[in-house]
C-alpha cells in the first residue's frame, strides 16, 4: 500500500499529519517521529511509540528471589524505598 498525500506547512513551521498516515502507523496521542534527512535531501520519517509501562513489563525478565513475589515483599520494598527518601530529605541531597 503506498500513501501519497500532501499537507502544508503553518507559518510556525508545523504540519498536521494526515489521519490516513496516523490510521495506518497506529500512532496515538504521546507518540513521536523520527526524521532523518539524508545528504541528497531525502527525508525519512518513522514512527517512535511511547509504550504502557505494561508493555515495557512485557518485555523484561520475570522478578524473582528465587520463589514467587508476596505482598510483604512488596510491602518491604517499599517501605525500604520510603525510608531512603526520607534519608534523603533529611540529609538535604
Amino acid at each position: 500500500m503506498v500513501l501519497k498525500l500532501t499537507t502544508t506547512m503553518t507559518s510556525k513551521g508545523q504540519f498536521t499529519l494526515p489521519a490516513e498516515i496516523r490510521q495506518a502507523l497506529d500512532l496515538r496521542p504521546g507518540d513521536e517521529l523520527r526524521f532523518e534527512l539524508t545528504d541528497d535531501k531525502q527525508l525519512n520519517v518513522a514512527p517512535r511509540r511511547r509504550r504502557s509501562i505494561r508493555e515495557l513489563r512485557a518485555t523484561l525478565p520475570p522478578l524473582t528471589l528465587g520463589r514467587d513475589l508476596t505482598q510483604a515483599d512488596i510491602d518491604d520494598a517499599v517501605a525500604a524505598a520510603m525510608d531512603e527518601q526520607e534519608q534523603r530529605v533529611r540529609s538535604g541531597n
